[in-house]
């Protein structure tokens, strides 16, 4: 008798989608919070994907909102993740693995209400965060 072996096999592409709130309101007395989450994380066993703020802080946990109009005026925020001061030359906010398809928390924001001299207008800023494997 004869004997051969076959090996079959089946790939399936690692894959998620972060999500995070198109725009956010801040509140004049306290902090705002903010979700960045997963959905359809289908992560290879060993695989971690870590999440960034790769721009917005304009120095260690803070954020600097500019006036609409008048953009040599600003107002700070503090800015935390999970509770910790978010630092410039690291600016890790949360990392992932695993499977989870539902909606699942990567890191909890907390933005502080705004500080500064607060002249009559619109203020803001854009976070942009980045998602790469570790």
């Amino acid at each position: 008798d004869k004997e051969g072996n076959t090996v079959v096999e089946y790939s399936v592409e690692g894959d998620y989608t972060l999500v995070v709130p198109e725009k956010v309101n801040l509140s004049n007395d306290n902090a705002t919070e903010m979700s960045v989450k997963t959905i359809n994380r289908n992560l290879e066993p060993g695989k971690e994907v870590e999440v960034t703020l790769s721009s917005g802080l304009s120095a260690d946990g803070e954020i600097e909102l500019q006036r609409v109009g008048a953009t040599s005026d600003v107002i700070t925020s503090s800015f935390k993740s999970n509770n910790s001061v978010v630092p410039m030359a690291n600016p890790i906010i949360g990392s992932f693995s695993g499977y989870a398809m539902e909606e699942t928390e990567v890191s909890k924001i907390q933005i502080g209400n705004p500080q500064g001299d607060k002249k009559a207008g619109a203020y803001q800023t854009t976070l942009t965060f980045t998602a790469a494997f570790k």
